[in-house]
């Protein structure tokens, strides 16, 4: 499976709108007709350390269910470089038309740098 964008931005979103670290996201959450592309994201995102949680492994098949209770410093810092709706579409646009895969790192940086464009024209500099 291939990663989504968009869907990991959905759930580092989802994730930092909990009320509380009390709470958890978990597979019920989302839509069942995507239920393994949410749990196979979760799961890159716990591994990756941008989330707290843990996966309930059970025997059998279907979709791992999750239980995500909590973004980590990482994850805070990587949704605050994606979480304007303009800055992630240029982001995306520019990867788009360069022909190139999204990596962890590299979107992090085009999206910072669309972000310091856009506080230049705002400022006036």
């Amino acid at each position: 499976m291939k990663r989504n964008w968009d869907t990991i931005r959905e759930v580092l979103t989802r994730l930092e709108d909990l009320p509380s670290t009390d709470t958890a996201i978990q597979l019920s959450d989302f839509p069942s007709d995507r239920a393994y592309e949410y749990s196979y994201h979760v799961e890159l995102l716990i591994e990756a350390g941008l989330v707290e949680g843990n996966m309930s492994r059970t025997l059998g098949r279907g979709p791992t269910d999750f239980f995500g209770r909590r973004l980590t410093w990482l994850g805070h810092e990587f949704l605050d470089s994606i979480r304007s709706d303009s800055v992630w579409s240029k982001t995306k646009r520019t990867f788009a038309s360069k022909g190139i895969d999204m990596t962890f790192d590299l979107v992090k940086s085009v999206a910072s740098e669309i972000s310091v464009t856009l506080l230049r024209g705002a400022a006036g500099g």
